[in-house]
């Protein structure tokens, strides 16, 4: 196998903290915004950073790659996924609060106001269902590896192993649609899974929708 770069191969800590200590410098800097909305915007910063590790890793990770990475895992940074979803639902909470100030404000301001909400709650959906991605994967190879080559959970179609883009393929597919396409949960625990991630998507995409329906309401 070729040489990889380090930040081609970060762990999820480690996207966190490379996108933490981004996201800080960018709400330190002293912009002409009030402090939510410097928040979100080091929260827009943080998030691109870990998007950006994110398809680097995938884009770097082959199927054998992925597997010998996801088993030499130690366990499933359960405690990551509950604590960004738990990030991610504050952000939103943020998000809808800068919208609703937007309406006492006019002209360019507004306009950077609106257009930073937005952006942080495309990156609030993209995180979340990146996040999942990782999870599925590892989840998919834990089973295999204690469990035999047809306990993953998941079944692709095309029979070859998948690697993190597929995992990210299924991810957002829920995010989109709240449900699964082409790819079947054939074990109880990823259905189990997938069921609360199709809940989450909808409800999020419920709230993107009441949001945005707002932001136009607001703008008329």
């Amino acid at each position: 196998m070729s040489t990889l770069h380090p930040l081609s191969t970060t762990t999820g800590p480690q996207r966190l903290l490379y996108g933490g200590i981004v996201g800080v410098a960018v709400a330190a800097i002293p912009w002409p915004l009030g402090l939510m909305a410097r928040g979100l915007a080091g929260w827009c910063a943080a998030v691109l950073v870990y998007q950006v590790l994110t398809w680097w890793l995938a884009d770097t990770f082959d199927a054998q790659r992925t597997r010998e990475r996801a088993q030499s895992l130690d366990q499933p940074n359960l405690m990551i996924l509950v604590s960004m979803l738990v990030v991610v639902g504050a952000s939103v909470v943020a998000i809808a609060m800068l919208l609703q100030q937007v309406k006492q404000l006019s002209g360019i301001e507004r306009a950077v106001h609106i257009g930073l909400g937005l952006v942080a709650l495309a990156g609030s959906w993209l995180m979340m269902h990146s996040i999942y991605a990782f999870h599925y994967a590892h989840r998919y190879y834990h089973d295999e590896k204690h469990r035999g080559p047809d306990a993953g959970g998941l079944d692709f179609p095309g029979k070859e192993d998948p690697d993190y883009f597929d995992f990210l393929y299924y991810a957002y597919v829920i995010g989109m649609t709240s449900q699964v396409s082409d790819v079947q949960a054939t074990s109880r625990e990823m259905r189990r899974i997938t069921l609360i991630h199709s809940v989450l998507a909808f409800a999020f995409n419920m709230l993107v929708l009441a949001l945005s329906v707002n932001v136009v309401a607001g703008a008329i």
